[in-house]
């Protein structure tokens, strides 16, 4: 009886253990890679620096450049730039676009400060980050995306196709439909 119940008790802990095993393999696979993406200052970046900025254009910057180094490389902030709405820390990534928004009318329309990549209003229709085409870095740029939820975004498209709106990305796993809203005149499918 001794041994039935010693061989009883060795079977249910293999079981346990392989159902750990499953259950563990199972959870690496459905998370998204961690990628830290640490800058290179020996290496170049390209980035575009738009809006209300003395030389729009497109600049070659240090791979540990910040938003600062691009306004500096554009000639500065133009005098009606809502600098208030960008920070000026953040670091650039290859292949960014910076666009620095106006006043409207002489006079901030808000004061929250906002992604650089957010104009006053709606974004116009070439500033808008398509859905179904972007990489992770340039939906990255999306306020309150970061690269976590933007990997998850490439990800659902390329598990269940291209995003036939909008309001489909609240869909992915950790976008809300609040977020959906805030980022919705950014974006477009």
């Amino acid at each position: 009886m001794a041994r039935m119940v010693a061989a009883g008790i060795a079977f249910l802990a293999m079981g346990a253990a392989s159902g750990f095993l499953v259950l563990r393999l199972w959870d690496d696979r459905s998370a998204p890679p961690i990628v830290i993406d640490d800058p290179r200052p020996n290496a170049e970046i390209v980035v575009s620096v738009e809006g209300a900025v003395a030389t729009p254009g497109v600049y070659h910057l240090p791979g540990d450049a910040r938003v600062e180094s691009a306004l500096a490389a554009a000639g500065g902030a133009a005098p009606d730039a809502d600098l208030s709405r960008i920070n000026p820390a953040a670091r650039l990534h290859d292949e960014e676009r910076l666009i620095v928004p106006a006043l409207v009318d002489g006079d901030r329309t808000s004061s929250e400060p906002v992604s650089s990549a957010a104009a006053n209003g709606p974004a116009p229709a070439a500033a808008q980050v398509n859905i179904n085409t972007a990489t992770a870095e340039m939906l990255d740029t999306l306020p309150g995306i970061g690269p976590v939820l933007a990997v998850r975004i490439v990800t659902y498209r390329e598990t269940h196709g291209p995003f036939r709106s909008v309001d489909e990305l609240a869909a992915v796993d950790g976008i809300s439909l609040a977020m959906v809203d805030e980022i919705r005149s950014l974006v477009t499918v």
